[in-house]
């Protein structure tokens, strides 16, 4: 039996590897042989079937571009030579349909499904984004409070801050009461309407004391607003009431 060697023509005593079977016709050479070259030739085969099989399921997927394709590709060949560019498209379109849709709930997913995504720095910013614009939607105290607790840093954060004071200064103007007055003062004691406050507050107090016009709450009114505008007035009432005069009154010391 002859077989020729790899880049040699047929024919010639150089063109061919003669193999001796002392003992062995040329058909039992072929039977002993076929044995074992047969299984490896069908089993090259479904390999060479399987590979085909893959590659044409993950064209199939790639051409619809879809979760539900890429998955379908990924439960039937979990160990496929595509499985990794299956995994980051599925990833890819997980962001993108969150980002379209654009909600919060749909962000969050995203994020909790891949915590270490390739897409979650966008996905983080633009889940910040979505909340300010919620805020910014109903445009209420509780709405940019909400806010703020969820994101107490960033560029947003402050924006949130700055309008969530003018509402609480709109609402204690609104209301026209102490306690409006005092709670701004107390998340905004340096704010833009602060002084604004204080001097509410002063005439809240007067007007109070003036009501009940008694010399007690006179002497309350200047112990807590000694400087008030208001100051001079008290003091002049007072002295009806007394019939004393009162110009080197001091406030009592607080206890």
């Amino acid at each position: 039996m002859r077989f020729s060697a790899p880049g040699q023509p047929r024919g010639g005593r150089q063109a061919g590897v003669r193999l001796n079977f002392p003992g062995l016709s040329t058909e039992e050479i072929f039977m002993k042989y076929s044995a074992i070259l047969l299984p490896l030739a069908v089993a090259s085969s479904t390999l060479l079937l399987v590979s085909c099989g893959e590659t044409m399921a993950f064209r199939d997927a790639s051409g619809t571009d879809t979760i539900e394709g890429y998955t379908e590709y990924l439960q039937a060949y979990p160990e496929g030579d595509h499985v990794d560019d299956a995994y980051r498209r599925v990833e890819d379109l997980f962001y993108e349909q969150a980002v379209k849709l654009h909600t919060a709930h749909d962000i969050d997913r995203y994020l909790k499904e891949y915590p270490k995504g390739r897409h979650v720095t966008k996905a983080k910013a633009l889940r910040v984004q979505i909340a300010y614009d919620t805020a910014q939607k109903a445009d209420t105290i509780a709405g940019y409070v909400v806010f703020i607790r969820e994101f107490p840093t960033g560029p947003l954060h402050d924006a949130a801050m700055t309008r969530l004071e003018e509402l609480g200064f709109q609402e204690a103007s609104r209301l026209d009461d102490e306690f409006g007055y005092r709670l701004y003062l107390r998340r905004f004691p340096e704010g833009k309407h602060a002084a604004e406050a204080r001097e509410a507050l002063e005439r809240l107090a007067y007007l109070e004391a003036a009501q009940t016009d008694t010399l007690e709450r006179y002497q309350r009114f200047l112990a807590e607003h000694a400087s008030s505008s208001y100051a001079k007035r008290v003091k002049e009432r007072m002295e009806a009431l007394t019939g004393v005069e009162t110009t080197g009154f001091r406030p009592a010391k607080q206890d």
